[in-house]
């Protein structure tokens, strides 16, 4: 009996020592680094940041913090220099940013070529820089971005705030932190043309799209939080609006939330939501991001395991939906059919800027002048209006140059004669000849 007994104990002492081993368990080890402390510099050469790739279609990463994927591998953030979308090698022109690349579990960036870095933030989209380019997170707790020659083009004006480190998170905010680890500055305040999912647009800021696929610099779409809509404009003379989500209400300080599944727009944080647009959700192991681009679509795009980055959803709906309703889609004052043909709105007056391509738009034979001054008076004189019965323009009533209401066409053919800044007159008929509503543009965009 004392024999058997003493066997029972054997085991479960056995018993105890693998759950006591299951409780000492380490985590796994992590490769990824998405943290400096102060002073650091990582200079934009091969030799200055070793972990730097080439990808298939010339794009470069040279990365100086990595934050894996919490997944352990996929597509991470990263902070440092990238060169995308230019097709050709060697790639010369660089961001300092964050951008989204695709990760082994060894924190080694694979994927080269469906992979290519995603820059959903960046510090000089406008200044584009070579090698030998370097960013110092500096003593002083500033962090900055100096050309070739030394000269600083842009920082994050944090010097004398007692900066301690960078981080880059999880969730793509490049932060720096005092040293309590309280956020001083992020990257997630100072939008570019993108947003990630945990990011706001907040009041008074902008998203605004690049120029073209090629060129970082701003274009001229962007998109507003305002007190009593979320509004996107094309920049002109006034800047004419395009899209248009009411609130029903005013509320100074509005700002959009981008959260998984939705874009929400509310007076303040924990506020009841003034408007809501739905959004495809994030799936677990990948990440999505929306951005702003050159023809003024807002696209929300998301990692394909297998084919990789894909577009998934156009997140402004505008009306009619087959495109013609976005202001550059055939160009200057091309006319968009339904089905997004491209033409111009008469050979007498008009000629296409290029007849293979007939949506980078038309010119009139005779340009108006384009000026104010004294020269042009004697030239406006001579100009006169070319109706185009039945075309619609995209611009809000609301941000046209100047509206009139209770007038006759003959009145709102005048007004825009008699002004200098009018290109273009919008008539509609009210309920008689005389009682109509018109209203005049300064610029003129896809009809």
């Amino acid at each position: 009996m004392m024999h058997r007994a003493t066997i029972v104990g054997v085991v479960a002492l056995i018993g105890v020592l693998l759950v006591g081993g299951g409780v000492r368990a380490q985590p796994p080890q992590r490769f990824d680094y998405p943290a400096a402390r102060a002073p650091t510099t990582w200079a934009n050469t091969d030799a200055g940041l070793p972990h730097h790739v080439v990808y298939t279609d010339g794009s470069v990463a040279r990365v100086a913090l990595l934050r894996l994927n919490p997944a352990g591998y996929g597509p991470s953030y990263a902070f440092g220099f990238f060169c995308t979308g230019h097709g050709a090698a060697p790639c010369a022109d660089f961001l300092l940013g964050v951008a989204v690349v695709y990760s082994n579990s060894g924190a080694l960036i694979t994927s080269t070529t469906t992979g290519v870095p995603q820059v959903v933030w960046s510090a000089n989209r406008g200044s584009p820089l070579g090698e030998g380019a370097a960013a110092e997170l500096t003593p002083e707790g500033d962090l900055v971005l100096r050309s070739a020659n030394g000269s600083a083009v842009w920082s994050a004006g944090t010097k004398g705030r007692s900066v301690a480190g960078v981080t880059i998170g999880s969730d793509g905010n490049l932060v720096l932190l005092d040293g309590r680890n309280a956020t001083v500055w992020q990257s997630f305040d100072h939008p570019t043309d993108a947003l990630l999912v945990g990011q706001s647009l907040g009041h008074g800021a902008r998203l605004t799209a690049n120029t073209s696929a090629a060129d970082w610099r701003d274009g001229r779409f962007y998109l507003a939080v305002e007190d009593d809509a979320l509004s996107a404009y094309v920049n002109a003379t006034p800047p004419q609006r395009y899209y248009h989500l009411g609130f029903g209400e005013t509320a100074a300080g509005a700002h959009a939330t981008y959260t998984n599944g939705s874009l929400t727009v509310s007076a303040r944080p924990g506020a009841p939501a003034l408007a809501t647009i739905q959004l495809p959700t994030v799936v677990a192991g990948t990440v999505q991001y929306m951005r702003l681009e050159h023809d003024g679509h807002l696209r929300l795009y998301e990692w394909r395991s297998g084919s990789g980055w894909a577009p998934v959803f156009d997140v402004l709906r505008l009306f009619p939906d087959g495109g013609c309703a976005y202001p550059t889609v055939c160009g200057a004052y091309g006319v968009c059919t339904d089905d997004t043909q491209c033409s111009c709105p008469d050979a007498a007056n008009f000629r296409a800027v290029d007849f293979r391509r007939p949506n980078r738009g038309c010119v009139p034979t005779n340009p108006p002048a384009t000026s104010c001054d004294s020269s042009s008076r004697g030239q406006r004189a001579q100009h006169r209006l070319v109706s185009l019965p039945g075309t619609g323009y995209f611009n809000d009533h609301a941000t046209s140059m100047r509206a009139m209401e209770r007038v006759s066409e003959e009145a709102c053919k005048k007004a825009c004669l008699d002004d200098c800044a009018c290109a273009a007159a919008q008539f509609y008929y009210g309920r008689d000849a005389g009682d109509g509503f018109c209203y005049l543009q300064s610029e003129v965009f896809s009809l």
